[in-house]
């Protein structure tokens, strides 16, 4: 069942074809226990992806989430400086390394293309295949 959509509307703002594309995480699916509200609020992105495309989908506005694995940033440096820890997380991924920022940047441009234009309501993880 759909929701009334009474409320205020900001996605008039939005230009019909447009692209949305939000960043979520690959623990939005796993979570992890030290961080269990970043978590919860990357989960929350991935149900918002789903709901805006639902929303602005008659618009031909395209809503996608990219959901990064661990890539190289500084919010995990400190995570990094651990020999074990960068030993444990490469080898929970099927590529076996950290991801970068260019890796996560082309998922996103990819969805924020034409080429992207069949594509909404996914949220694709970007994380080399950690732990699968």
């Amino acid at each position: 069942m759909r929701p009334s959509s009474s409320c205020s509307r900001p996605s008039a703002a939005l230009a019909d074809g447009g692209r949305v594309v939000n960043i979520s995480s690959a623990a939005a699916t796993r979570p992890m226990r030290a961080v269990p509200v970043y978590s919860m609020a990357k989960a929350s992105i991935n149900n918002l992806t789903h709901a805006l495309a639902m929303e602005l989908g008659p618009r031909g506005i395209t809503v996608n989430a990219v959901a990064p694995g661990w890539t190289r940033t500084d919010m995990n440096a400190a995570v990094r400086e651990s020999t074990d820890m960068v030993t444990a997380i490469e080898a929970d991924t099927s590529l076996g390394r950290f991801g970068e920022a260019a890796d996560i940047a082309a998922v996103v441009a990819f969805l924020a293309s034409e080429e992207g234009r069949w594509v909404t309501a996914q949220v694709i993880e970007a994380s080399g295949g950690y732990k699968l």
